[in-house]
């Protein structure tokens, strides 16, 4: 996956984290938040 993917995907699951902590799915966006850190982890890892 390349970094614009990840970007894209990025932003699609904040879409999605910042929904489920609207409607108090709050462990739903704990998760998504997860997968966002890993992403990101993985951008400084295909940028460097």
């Amino acid at each position: 996956m390349s970094a614009e993917e990840i970007q894209k995907q990025i932003l699609k699951l904040e879409k999605q984290m910042k929904a489920a902590a609207k409607t108090l799915e709050f462990e739903k966006a704990a998760s998504l938040r997860d997968q966002i850190i890993e992403l990101k982890a993985r951008i400084g890892d295909i940028d460097e």
